[in-house]
């Protein structure tokens, strides 16, 4: 279903079409995209609601009702809300999402569906795109999925506590936690501190790497998790102990290097693609890393989060 995301989103590809397809699985009430690339979060959201509303195959060629019109961004359940868009009459408010959007959405659920409904919210502005935002928009070309048609030169930008603020979010908030079934929430922003806790906590999140010049540098870690997925729990505080000497070393956040373990594990799948162990693991624990990440963010203690990456990353009998 995620095809057309190729290579450089291959894990979180594999991940999502899981989530469709499985039937045992549900899609999340709230999910977080986060990362520095807006564009790529805005298109995994709409490939997310397509492949939830899918008739057919869920394939990204697919050409049902749904999948046509989530494509055009004209689904009328696949909303996206910004401070300019989605908009109800007698909302002037333009530099922020208001009260009075998040009480059209919770009139709007009053009402069954028999479409699982998404709300993807983003910051957003009407102008040209930057040279770098068009490098971003360059690996999706071809994708015949389309921003909103309610302005010309529309550009995805990340949320942030002055665009989508306490007090808003807060309204939301019995929403986010029990929404009717067949209805997600998806938030995108740069980083999980733009978005206020109580948000957070209850929502899934997922980090969306950039476009190929903001690519992540593994190739320090090749030689420390060369036996991986084999490296036996005694060696987890050895583990433990590496991640934060070599976060100082290199002046790295501890997230920067647990984000460079993911993309080494994904590297290491790309090219083991019939190793079927090797498969289940990482993606286990690219999953558990990411929550370790997410728990880094929310300000848990790096030394407890590298014990317990170190943990993660061995052979668990």
């Amino acid at each position: 279903m995620f095809e057309v995301f190729g290579e450089k989103y291959f894990s979180l590809s594999k991940f999502f079409e899981s989530m469709i397809e499985n039937e045992n699985i549900t899609v999340p009430n709230s999910i977080i995209l986060h990362g520095p690339d807006i564009i790529a979060q805005y298109y995994f959201a709409l490939e997310l609601a397509r492949g939830a509303n899918c008739l057919e195959n869920k394939k990204h060629s697919c050409e049902c009702q749904n999948c046509r019109w989530i494509k055009a961004n004209e689904h009328p359940e696949i909303v996206t809300v910004s401070k300019i868009n989605s908009k109800p009459d007698g909302d002037d408010s333009k530099s922020v999402i208001s009260v009075k959007q998040i009480e059209a959405i919770k009139d709007k659920l009053v009402a069954s569906s028999d479409y699982h409904r998404f709300f993807i919210f983003c910051d957003a502005e009407n102008r040209d795109f930057s040279e770098s935002e068009k490098e971003q928009l360059m690996p999706f070309e071809n994708f015949g999925l389309k921003f909103p048609e309610s302005a010309k030169g529309w550009v995805p930008l990340g949320l942030t506590k002055k665009c989508f603020t306490e007090v808003v979010a807060n309204a939301l908030l019995k929403s986010v936690e029990e929404p009717p079934a067949g209805v997600t929430f998806i938030f995108l922003t740069e980083n999980l501190e733009n978005i206020i806790s109580t948000i957070v906590s209850r929502s899934q999140a997922f980090y969306v790497a950039g476009n190929s010049k903001q690519s992540v540098d593994f190739s320090y870690l090749k030689e420390q998790f060369a036996n991986y997925p084999n490296i036996e729990s005694n060696k987890a505080l050895l583990i433990s102990e590496y991640l934060i000497k070599t976060a100082k070393a290199k002046d790295l956040s501890l997230s920067s290097v647990l984000v460079a373990v993911q993309a080494y594990l994904t590297d290491l799948l790309r090219n083991n693609p019939q190793n079927i162990l090797l498969k289940k693991k990482v993606f286990d624990d690219i999953d558990k890393l990411q929550k370790m990440v997410d728990m880094l963010n929310s300000g848990v203690k790096e030394q407890n989060i590298a014990d317990e990456s170190g943990y993660i990353l061995t052979k668990q009998s």
